[in-house]
């Protein structure tokens, strides 16, 4: 198992991207610390790894929340003594006419993109430093390598995760802290229904699945002595580049 022994908090891990994120990792031997807003969806989580033999913790946790974080990464070093992978993951967007968002919808749109990567990575890196070093991945997009109409906001606050993974690369990697980008596409989540898209829709046939993305997070934080993932782009078969 590639990730014997290691210490995961994975945000988001509830569903879609974060759920197959934290199985994946459960099965490559890493211990889970999962976090959620959503009791009910974490103790479900918990229960699906250690019928597989894996170990979890599930953390109720409001990623927009100062307090909140520091808790989450606290309890994670209180219960295992280490922080080896941070996957900031949680994430919400939207479609809509660039003149129909509002300053709420910006607010919250920013905080749980943008503001909570920032929280985390606050968080994760003094444990990271203490202990010689660790893997922090952003689940970006590739709405925040360019940007798509009526996704203003939402690119915004990719835009900013891709900017603070290479400044963080670029701040820390000789402390060995490897921060790393994955940004899919189209994925086939809760995250893409509406807007005329339905589970098992044609126009999601093509998309590709949280598992896909899963594995590209798995390859970011894979031990290597030599080297580091920075970016990982994934584009489905149904969409250009």
């Amino acid at each position: 198992m590639r990730l014997a022994n290691k210490i995961a908090l994975v945000t988001g891990a509830s569903r879609g991207i974060g759920h197959a994120t934290s199985l994946l990792l459960a099965q490559e031997g890493a211990t889970v610390v999962a976090a959620a807003r959503t009791k009910k969806d974490l103790d479900e989580l918990v229960e699906r790894i250690a019928s597989r033999g894996g170990k979890a913790k599930g953390v109720i946790c409001d990623a927009t929340k100062a307090a909140d974080v520091a808790a989450c990464v606290n309890e994670a070093i209180r219960a295992h003594g280490r922080l080896d992978i941070l996957v900031n993951n949680v994430g919400i967007g939207g479609y809509r006419p660039f003149l129909d968002w509002s300053e709420a919808d910006y607010d919250r749109i920013m905080a749980t993109n943008a503001k909570s990567t920032w929280l985390f990575s606050k968080e994760a890196i003094p444990h990271m430093l203490a202990q010689g070093g660790g893997n922090i991945v952003m689940v970006s997009s590739v709405a925040g390598l360019q940007g798509y109409p009526s996704e203003g906001i939402y690119c915004m606050s990719k835009f900013a995760q891709v900017a603070l993974a290479q400044s963080l690369d670029r701040e820390f990697y000789k402390q060995n802290i490897k921060v790393s980008l994955v940004c899919p596409g189209g994925v086939e989540t809760h995250f893409a229904i509406g807007d005329g898209r339905t589970h098992g829709g044609p126009n999601m046939s093509g998309f590709s699945t949280a598992e896909d993305v899963a594995d590209a997070i798995l390859l970011a934080v894979t031990p290597r002595d030599r080297s580091r993932v920075v970016n990982v782009i994934l584009r489905p078969m149904n969409e250009m580049t």
